[in-house]
């Protein structure tokens, strides 16, 4: 059983402990904030009041012994769930406060508070447990239904015309623990031992550390000149060209992979055999050989017109039509739209299809079922694997080199060949690049993907930015914690 003490600590295995405090105890408040945002953001003023006038509706000695009791459970140092209670009759107490850390949640730790504070209420000698949720919390009701709660409410109706949800539980007496159990219980636990595991990143860490060493000790990679040669302008043109090559084929790309997706799923014979058709065809074709082709298609075909079959003619000339660029970029594109429409067409299989059967019942038409229901929840899977598609795109723009076009690697090369002794720091130079822009669009990648994850998610998960802004908060926290408690022990040696 917990004591009365405001630092009563309670260790339920080996990595999780429980802390027993009070509301007003700063160790409690990212817990009480957190519940605060949530049932704003559940409820907002449905209620009839502001989530605030709740959490400090009560004093914090209903929540302290020995009316109540606030614990916290700890990871290690992590706060990661809580939860209270207070005094609801002579033999009733009301559970509050049941929390668990959003990056927590589904390990059962809510669970575990609830149980902690039954076995709490037991030992004081409280026979029934009371509580109440909202109607827009379903994985409360199911944890209490699952914990043997008895729903006081027409479980037929509605959540939301039931409002708000009461439960209640008889607390059954203590079976007491036999001695030989207790003994069992009482042995310490042995973690489990991984020296292979300890071996092996042993190892990796010491050549990754001999290859540093090498990358500051071997003076041929001669970093002076990388330095000279990272921002130069020829470098910077040709890093311009390949960014632009690069956005222009990724938009082409996903909007005619959408397109290609959508005849490639239509029921028009037609369409689904064309599009299948210029799936097949291009992804069988290498890349270098369709930008050769079109880069010599003037060869083949000297003008190029539009007007009425074996009629009159519009015609230009092929070399004045396309520039060296929008060949690059055409040929970029046509090969990418193959991939992007099956990542496209994957995505939308992957919704559900009773989305689409619910979207029809609404009676919305074709169009605005793929534009409103289907595509945004197939966005969350096309967005990973089309962005790799994109970084793939960054990597192959380097084959524009071989129609004349300077982007980042053909600049590379002619500098080689015109400063043969700075082969080494120029390649170096192109490397750095291509890794900045692929970390670029990784960090796009991030948060377009936590964007699109809103719907799926009930709270979306924390940017490094804000990991490392709690983490921080939590050494504050800990520290005026520890602060407190030592003036406190200083005051109790003065008296």
């Amino acid at each position: 059983m917990m004591t009365e003490t405001a630092d009563a600590t309670r260790v339920r295995s080996r990595t999780l402990t429980f802390r027993t405090v009070r509301p007003d105890d700063p160790a409690a408040t990212p817990m009480l904030a957190d519940l605060e945002r949530e049932y704003d953001a559940r409820y907002g003023d449905d209620l009839g009041e502001p989530a605030s006038v709740e959490i400090h509706r009560y004093p914090p000695e209903q929540f302290t012994a020995p009316l109540g009791a606030f614990v916290l459970l700890y990871e290690g140092d992590r706060l990661v769930a809580g939860g209270a209670f207070k005094p609801y009759d002579e033999h009733t107490v009301e559970l509050k406060r049941i929390w668990t850390a959003p990056s927590e949640r589904g390990r059962g730790l809510a669970a575990e508070v609830v149980r902690e504070l039954e076995a709490e209420a037991r030992g004081r000698g409280y026979s029934r447990v009371y509580l109440t949720t909202g109607p827009r919390q379903p994985e409360a009701v199911h944890l209490y239904r699952r914990l043997g709660y008895t729903p006081l409410y027409d479980v037929t109706l509605a959540a939301e015309e039931v409002g708000i949800h009461p439960f209640e539980k008889t607390l059954t007496p203590a079976v007491p623990t036999p001695p030989a159990v207790t003994a069992a219980l009482d042995r310490p636990v042995v973690p489990l031992q991984h020296p292979l595991r300890w071996i092996a990143a042993a190892l990796v860490l010491v050549l990754l550390l001999n290859l540093v060493q090498t990358l500051f000790t071997n003076p041929s990679w001669e970093w002076p000149r990388v330095g000279k040669w990272l921002f130069s302008p020829a470098v910077l043109t040709g890093l311009q060209l390949t960014l632009v090559a690069t956005a222009l084929s990724a938009v082409i790309s996903f909007a005619g992979g959408v397109l290609l997706a959508i005849a490639r799923l239509s029921r028009n014979p037609v369409l689904s055999s064309l599009a299948w058709g210029y799936v097949w065809l291009f992804r069988s074709v290498p890349l270098i050989l369709v930008l050769v082709f079109l880069y010599n298609l003037g060869n083949l075909y000297p003008t190029v017109g539009i007007g009425i079959p074996f009629g009159p003619q519009l015609s230009v000339p092929t070399a004045n039509l396309l520039s060296d660029l929008a060949i690059g970029v055409t040929a970029l594109s046509l090969s990418e739209i193959a991939y992007a429409s099956e990542i496209v067409r994957a995505g939308v299989l992957a919704v559900d299809h009773g989305q689409r059967e619910a979207a029809q019942a609404l009676g919305l038409p074709r169009y605005r079922q793929f534009l409103r229901i289907v595509l945004p929840q197939a966005l969350r899977s096309i967005v990973p694997a089309f962005v790799n598609q994109v970084v793939g795109l960054l990597k192959a723009s380097s084959l524009l080199f071989y129609v004349s076009l300077l982007d980042l690697f053909g600049v590379v090369q002619n500098l080689s060949s015109t400063y043969p002794t700075d082969i080494i720091p120029l390649l170096v130079v192109a490397t750095i690049w291509y890794l900045v822009l692929t970390s670029a669009v990784s960090v796009v990648q991030y948060h377009v993907e936590r964007w699109t994850a809103r719907g799926t998610v009930r709270v979306l998960p924390e940017t490094p930015l804000q990991r490392v802004w709690r983490a921080v908060r939590r050494n504050r926290l800990r520290a005026a914690t520890h602060a407190r408690g030592t003036v406190q022990q200083n005051d109790g040696k003065a008296l």
